[in-house]
């Protein structure tokens, strides 16, 4: 009497879900070069834009920006993160020039002393405010009082000098007192005045002072000095605070509109530029060849199957998947006409 059916696809699961199993220990190894083997080949022929659509990944960036910018865990590692960049035991052992090349930060600095076009416009938007005009008059007025101070030290030693200065500071005081309305009139005019010559000093400075040489020299004396030195500009308490504060600067325009513009803007930018080209031409460029592949299969699954074999979840994963396919109607009829 032949074996029931049922009883030999049971049978049949068992060796499946064993072979499974050995494929993923015993023959772990030469299964992940098989299986990376077959995904480049097939990346050498599917092209991004073929087989990735722009509109599924904007869905998901958005959902990105949307639910995990603001979730609870980013929010429970911010300060955590924040302290550790800035209790590095390494900043100790790092000076600031091995980490950041110099000739990348004076390229840096050449081109920001170089951005003459957003200088108008900062300048241009300042002679806007009143109360920049009013800080350029007080900053102004504050040196010419300096000096004036210093000469008058000075010039009071002179016998007589005295007596002199004194009556021009009574003649200042009545005319403030008789002119006070027509001062007034002027203040706004002395301080957009004011204004206009801080302006100006700042273009020549940046025009004519050898500011890139002073930045380099400030560079030159933390380049030499290890990372950890950086903290004596601020605390740590004033680090995670401003961590904080730019966390939660952006976590609230994460919603605006003109950031879910900008995020799909720039998903249409990256497959106009790449989604030409094949799979294998990315990871190339990239950076990751076949090996790598292989040696990060090989060094991030085995210990995640170990796992999922000890408490049985893959056996009994693999047998979920499979046991339908062995009890239809179709795999036991097929055993039965055998």
């Amino acid at each position: 009497m032949s074996e029931n059916p049922k009883a030999v696809a049971d049978k049949l699961l068992d060796a499946l879900v064993e072979h499974v199993l050995a494929e993923v220990t015993d023959r772990f190894d030469e299964v992940v070069v098989r299986e990376i083997d077959l995904v480049l080949a097939a990346a050498d022929t599917l092209k991004l834009g073929d087989v990735v659509d722009p509109a599924d990944v904007k869905v998901t960036a958005r959902i990105g920006v949307d639910q995990v910018g603001a979730s609870a865990l980013v929010e429970t590692l911010v300060g955590p993160f924040a302290d550790t960049f800035y209790n590095l035991d390494a900043a100790s052992e790092h000076n600031l020039g091995d980490v950041i090349d110099r000739d990348k930060f004076q390229a840096l600095v050449s081109a920001v002393l170089h951005m003459s076009t957003a200088q108008n416009r900062v300048f241009d938007r300042l002679t806007e405010s009143p109360l920049v005009a009013q800080l350029a008059s007080s900053f102004v007025g504050s040196i010419v009082g300096d000096i004036l101070a210093e000469n008058r030290k000075k010039v009071e030693r002179v016998p007589g000098m005295s007596s002199l200065f004194s009556v021009g500071d009574r003649v200042a005081s009545t005319a403030a007192k008789v002119g006070k309305g027509q001062l007034d009139a002027m203040a706004g005019k002395s301080a957009q005045f004011a204004l206009q010559q801080t302006e100006s000093a700042v273009r020549d400075l940046i025009k004519n002072a050898p500011v890139e040489d002073a930045a380099l020299q400030v560079w030159d004396l933390h380049a030499n000095e290890p990372v950890s030195e950086l903290r004596k500009y601020g605390s740590e308490e004033e680090n995670r605070e401003i961590t904080g504060l730019v966390y939660e600067l952006a976590k609230s325009a994460r919603n605006e509109e003109y950031t879910l513009e900008l995020v799909d803007a720039f998903i249409d930018t990256f497959f106009e530029t790449v989604g030409t080209k094949t799979i294998r031409e990315l990871l190339d460029q990239i950076g990751l060849s076949r090996d790598d592949l292989v040696n990060e299969g090989a060094r991030f699954a085995p210990s995640i199957i170990d796992a999922l074999i000890a408490n049985g979840v893959l056996a009994a994963q693999i047998r979920e998947r499979l046991e339908p396919f062995f009890a239809s109607d179709k795999v036991l009829a097929i055993i039965s006409e055998g």
